[in-house]
């Protein structure tokens, strides 16, 4: 029989979550630095680096929000696996 520690998925769910959040918060200090750059450095090469941080910004943010979904896709997974064999062992006790 295959067993499943729903607690210990519940937990990884939650810290891919957190880490996504994290990972929020430090596109919004990059923000903040590209706005430091963009008022201290001009020219084509400033605007060169400022675009490759901005590229860099919107890939974190990206990756972060798929982070979210897949850690909320992964609690509802593991909430139907839950329900599954909670139905297998009620139909189980059930019939002996």
């Amino acid at each position: 029989m295959i067993s499943v520690d729903f607690n210990k998925a519940y937990r990884q769910a939650s810290e891919m979550s957190r880490c996504a959040d994290e990972l929020l918060t430090q596109c919004n200090k990059l923000g903040d630095v590209i706005a430091g750059v963009r008022h201290n450095w001009q020219g084509e090469t400033a605007n060169a680096y400022i675009r490759k941080l901005e590229a860099f910004e919107n890939e974190l943010k990206e990756n972060a929000q798929q982070c979210k979904k897949d850690a909320a896709a992964f609690r509802a997974r593991v909430d139907v696996i839950k329900a599954a064999e909670e139905m297998a062992e009620s139909v189980i006790s059930g019939s002996m």
